[in-house]
């Protein structure tokens, strides 16, 4: 699959995670915090089977690779989601957005450690100017909101939330550098992740009764769609992608997320754009288009060196 092709396969991805914020955030009024993580997951491992069913090997293949998919699981879903969604209790979503649009820099920072992969300046400037098109987003254009900015224990929970999801992509770059696809480590993701939450959700109706669950189609369907193609299909693609690119150029394009989140909250629940959010969202998109230019590996970089030397 070419590059140009995954690129437009991760702007996809993007459209559904942005739009997800919002429908989600209509959900967590509707569903009890366990059964709307069980249920989510659930959803989308059932999804996946479709994609998974003529997989030649449907298990990962030796224990490197089932700790490669646990370790994705473990940080990128199961830790993931429950920081963020308790981190969102106590933080405002400003603080929340702003946290996790660092994104991109810790990933790049954690690929360059990890991976030894090189920043060229076209990325350092894509990850600069996309995280100040995400500021400009996430701070609605006052500038007395970034003043007024404090650290909280939501906070700390979020920036927890950022630092597992980002590790996540190392254990999902690995687990596709051994030949694991993309299909089965999504399936096994969500898979471990239903199996984790499912005693948790079993507990919270026990305690608080069945009765909490929604009675009517409506937030059924709303989940159904959002535990299939955001979560699983979403999720799937997303590490198609980190196959192909790797952790820290899939990472530029999540600069993307408030731009999609904010048409999204216009178009869902009539929340106004600023100007000063648009030119925010120039910022994201120069920043994703920079910031996706691929570097030559270290490897290769040497071996021209080596071949371009005088010889004696």
């Amino acid at each position: 699959m070419t590059h140009t092709k995954i690129k437009w396969i991760l702007s996809l991805v993007i459209i559904m995670w942005g739009s997800n914020f919002v429908l989600t955030k209509i959900l967590v009024e509707q569903f009890p915090f366990w059964s709307l993580l069980f249920f989510r997951n659930l959803f989308a491992t059932i999804a996946l089977i479709w994609f998974v069913r003529n997989s030649p090997f449907i298990m990962p293949r030796n224990k490197q690779a089932w700790g490669y998919v646990l370790g994705a699981s473990v940080f990128g879903v199961v830790i993931n989601n429950v920081v963020f969604l308790i981190g969102l209790k106590y933080t405002s979503p400003t603080n929340a957005s702003l946290i996790m649009g660092l994104t991109p820099l810790v990933t790049a920072l954690i690929s360059f450690l990890v991976f030894s992969v090189p920043l060229n300046w076209k990325q350092v400037l894509g990850i600069s100017l996309g995280f100040i098109g995400v500021s400009l987003v996430v701070l609605k254009g006052a500038i007395t909101n970034l003043i007024n900015l404090s650290f909280n224990i939501g906070d700390f929970y979020v920036a927890v939330a950022l630092l597992t999801f980002s590790i996540s992509f190392i254990f999902i770059k690995k687990a596709t550098d051994i030949k694991v696809s993309p299909e089965i480590i999504s399936f096994y993701i969500f898979a471990i992740s239903s199996i984790c939450y499912f005693p948790m959700s079993v507990w919270e109706l026990t305690m608080e009764g069945w009765s909490e669950l929604p009675t009517s189609i409506s937030p059924w369907l709303l989940l159904l769609y959002l535990g299939v193609f955001p979560l699983g299909v979403g999720n799937m693609l997303w590490n198609r992608g980190i196959s192909v690119l790797g952790p820290s150029q899939s990472a530029i394009f999540m600069n993307g997320i408030p731009l999609v989140a904010a048409i999204a909250s216009l178009l869902i629940v009539d929340e106004p754009i600023l100007v000063l959010q648009i030119v925010g969202f120039f910022f994201i998109g120069s920043g994703v288009l920079l910031g996706s230019q691929a570097s030559r590996p270290a490897a290769v970089i040497k071996e021209e060196k080596k071949t371009s030397s005088p010889t004696m």
